[in-house]
């Protein structure tokens, strides 16, 4: 977000006007959610990851906001065993502002992530340092 006004300044512009169109709230979940389920994973992981929250948001079988997606009974382990809560990783923020500012960097029919394949097929795999492959699905 600095980045954000010190371009705005460097350019001429008033703060308000780089001002993100989204909430603290919604960088603070968005952040802890990718960080609880992929901060110590790649980039692409993050990104797709946090892509799935907002194609949620978008889709009218989910909640409607970031917070409402994230805290769904039964849908995200970290919200129920405390790793959500954790410092989020630089690389997670990082993630979270460029969803929240460019938005979701998958297909938006991708809902579905876990460790298994799952919903009506598989849009992509990615594999953390650990060998766990990630399903991300439609």
């Amino acid at each position: 977000m600095k980045a954000l006004l010190m371009a705005a300044c460097l350019a001429g512009l008033s703060a308000t006007a780089t001002a993100p169109a989204y909430s603290e709230n919604d960088f603070y979940v968005l952040s802890h959610i990718i960080s609880a389920e992929a901060g110590n994973c790649s980039e692409d992981m993050m990104l797709s990851v946090g892509s799935v929250v907002l194609n949620r948001v978008a889709d009218d079988r989910f909640p409607d906001t970031i917070e409402e997606v994230v805290f769904q009974s039964g849908q995200y382990s970290p919200t129920w065993n405390g790793t959500y809560y954790n410092e989020p990783t630089e690389g997670a923020k990082q993630a979270a502002e460029q969803l929240l500012t460019e938005g979701s960097v998958i297909d938006a029919s991708v809902v579905w992530q876990a460790e298994f394949p799952q919903g009506n097929g598989v849009y992509d795999t990615i594999t953390s340092p650990w060998g766990t492959v990630m399903y991300f699905c439609y």
